[in-house]
Order: C-alpha cells, then sequence, then structure tokens
C-alpha cells in the first residue's frame, strides 16, 4: 500500500486547522512565535462616551480653566472600550484623560468628540477650548480644539472633533487636562459629554 505524504494532501483530505472545534465565531489563530499559538478575537477599535451630569462652570476671563466631567450621564457608555483589562480613558476623578492607564502604547491614535454648551454673556465673547498634554510634566505643552467669537448673548451648543497621537512617552505616561477660557467675566459652560474613539497601531488580540 503506497503511502501518502501529508504535504499531497488536497481539497477535502485536508484538516482544519488545530484547535477550531473549539474556536469562537470570529476567533483568528495567532502564532506565539516559539512553535505553537492559539485562538484570539481581534479588536481593531473601541469607544467610550462620558456623559456629563450637567453642572455648570464657570470661566474665567482670560485664564484657562480646567472642566470637568464626572461621567455619571445617563448616555455614559464604557461597553465598547478596548478589551484586555483596559482602564477607563477619561479618570472621573482626576478630571483627565489617562491614556497609559487606558493601555495605550506608542503608535495609538485617539479621536475625541468634544460637545460643551457655552453661555455668553454679551455679544462678540470668544471661547476656546484646548487640551494640556502632558500635564504636570516639565515638557507640558498645549493643543487648540476651537476659538469660537459668538456674537450674540445666549447658550451656544459647541463642538469639535480633535485627534492626538502617542508620538512619545512624555505624552503616554502623562495625564491630558481638558481646559477653557472666555474673554469676558460672566460666561458658562457646561460639558455635555466627549465620545472618545482608541485606535491602536496593533491590533488588540483577545
Amino acid at each position: 500500500m503506497a503511502t501518502v505524504q501529508h504535504s499531497s494532501l488536497t481539497g477535502s483530505e485536508t484538516h482544519e486547522p488545530k484547535g477550531v472545534s473549539t474556536a469562537l465565531a470570529n476567533e483568528v489563530y495567532v502564532a506565539d512565535g516559539v512553535g505553537s499559538g492559539e485562538w484570539k478575537k481581534i479588536y481593531t477599535q473601541g469607544f467610550e462616551d462620558f456623559n456629563d451630569s450637567g453642572t455648570t462652570q464657570a470661566l474665567t476671563n482670560g485664564v484657562y480653566v480646567d472642566l470637568t466631567n464626572d461621567g455619571a450621564g445617563a448616555a455614559t457608555n464604557d461597553d465598547y472600550k478596548l478589551p484586555d483589562g483596559r482602564g477607563d480613558i477619561w479618570d472621573v476623578s482626576a478630571n483627565e484623560f489617562d491614556w497609559a492607564g487606558a493601555g495605550l502604547q506608542l503608535g495609538d491614535t485617539v479621536d475625541i468628540r468634544f460637545d460643551v454648551t457655552v453661555t455668553s454673556s454679551g455679544s462678540n465673547d470668544e471661547f476656546i477650548l484646548a487640551l494640556d498634554m502632558a500635564h504636570g510634566h516639565a515638557n507640558e505643552y498645549q493643543l487648540e480644539v476651537f476659538d469660537h467669537l459668538l456674537k450674540v448673548a445666549g447658550s451656544h451648543n459647541l463642538t469639535a472633533w480633535y485627534s492626538v497621537y502617542m508620538g512619545d512617552t512624555t505624552t503616554l505616561n502623562n495625564p491630558a487636562k481638558v481646559v477653557m477660557q472666555s474673554d469676558s467675566a460672566g460666561d458658562s459652560v457646561v460639558v455635555n459629554g466627549w465620545y472618545v474613539r482608541t485606535l491602536p497601531r496593533n491590533p488588540v488580540l483577545v
């Protein structure tokens, strides 16, 4: 009887990959680099939405104020953040973004939708929203998210999309504060929330 080499088998004669009988739907086999591997799910992005309970915060004329977001609003959603034991990307206690605590690594990017409602006490009031990156570090730096001049007094909803990337350890390992200022006394802001989409440079395998 002739011996058939495994390498010569084709079509229905070949077997399924190792462990496929216990693999879950949508899992792929991931090599471990030492001759074996395991089945895991691939995540290429995740998101979190932090909705504030609606606190009114006073703005100081010409001075940046740290904005707070308690995440206690009904629309808060962290069900779809990247898995693998990662913490929330927004620290509701410290009121700051915690990139490292959320498991980000160098090369990862983050998209943020800021949503606030400001009240201007007069006409032609200017509102500036910014991110204080690497807060508390000697190399702290600021990124301006938007600069709006509102012609009439009253309540105004302002939203903006902004992206940041983890390009160095100073940015990655230090928090970021959301800050705002206006150029008039008597102005205020209510943080509706921020939606945060995390895009890892390398897929997360769990």
